[in-house]
């Protein structure tokens, strides 16, 4: 793609709707698991645990930004001056989370990136060009992280596998179901699962499963 080319989205069932929060791709984010990026930004507006739990159990990203809007709900005190950082962190992480969306990403090249509705002028281009684009923008620097160093390798920083980082913790410990174990074992299945299919093969034939753990890639993989 050349510099000059656009690429829009707003619908999820575009050719690049997997940009859009709404899509159906669910994140873990501050320890959390959401059911979409939506979902996990409506919740970071809120202090108390009550009302990002009602975030948390909303059915659809429509409904979780409905809540997210109800001024009637206490909006952290902070709110408009940490939201465009909270928004990269949480587009950061599904990028880094499925491997679909960041080659998707990736495959925009040069392109500037616009989500198109006049719905919004601040994360989208309001319609006509006239608004910030706020979104299309944190997609374009995350674009710019992932080729930082050269062409992106998923592989480059590498979390070891639960048996080589914990040794001292059997396959079926409950050290991995609390404690520093709980802990990793998320940071790993999270990394894991953003790998392509020849990510994961690549790392599978680097890190071959011990006696004790054997099943234990495709147990995850069928998560």
């Amino acid at each position: 793609m050349d510099n000059q080319k656009e690429v829009k989205f707003y619908r999820v069932n575009d050719k690049f709707g997997c940009f859009s929060n709404f899509s159906n791709h669910s994140i873990f984010y501050k320890g959390t698991f959401w059911k979409t990026s939506e979902h996990a930004f409506q919740g970071q507006k809120f202090a108390d645990f009550e009302n990002r739990y009602a975030v948390i159990c909303a059915k659809t990203p429509m409904e979780a930004a409905q809540i997210g809007r109800e001024r009637n709900r206490p909006l952290r005190s902070d709110w408009e001056e940490v939201k465009d950082e909270i928004m990269k962190e949480i587009v950061w992480a599904k990028v880094m989370q499925h491997s679909e969306v960041r080659e998707k990403l990736l495959s925009t090249g040069n392109a500037i990136i616009i989500e198109h509705t006049k719905n919004d002028n601040y994360w989208a281009d309001g319609g006509d060009g006239s608004g910030k684009n706020m979104l299309g923008k944190i997609l374009m620097e995350i674009r710019v992280e992932l080729n930082k160093n050269g062409s992106f390798d998923e592989l480059r920083d590498m979390q070891l596998p639960p048996w080589e980082k914990h040794p001292e913790l059997d396959r079926y410990s409950i050290g991995w179901r609390m404690g520093y174990g709980e802990e990793y074992m998320l940071i790993w299945y999270t990394w894991y699962r953003g790998l392509s299919t020849t990510g994961k093969e690549k790392y599978k034939k680097q890190y071959i499963e011990t006696v004790e753990w054997i099943g234990f890639y495709k147990q995850t993989e069928e998560e």
